[in-house]
């Protein structure tokens, strides 16, 4: 256990409820459970962050070309 971290949290029962129900569903202990939903997240968070970073590389709109070569002319 050298790389886990005991941590005690309070949820809203509700949510506590749906990740119960969930790891039924999943037959998984509601603490593991937990963190699979967390790493889901994490997963998602830093997809969006690598796209967001996509976009900003992505080649300038073709109106934004052609005031490139309007200029240079």
């Amino acid at each position: 256990m050298g790389d886990i971290v005991r941590s005690q949290c309070r949820l809203p029962r509700e949510l506590n409820d749906w990740l119960i129900e969930r790891a039924k569903q999943e037959t998984r202990s509601k603490n593991a459970q937990l963190v699979v939903e967390l790493r889901t997240r994490r997963a998602e968070l830093e997809d969006e962050a690598v796209c967001r970073g996509c976009a900003s590389d992505a080649p300038a709109s073709p109106t934004s070309r052609q005031e490139e070569v309007s200029e240079r002319d």
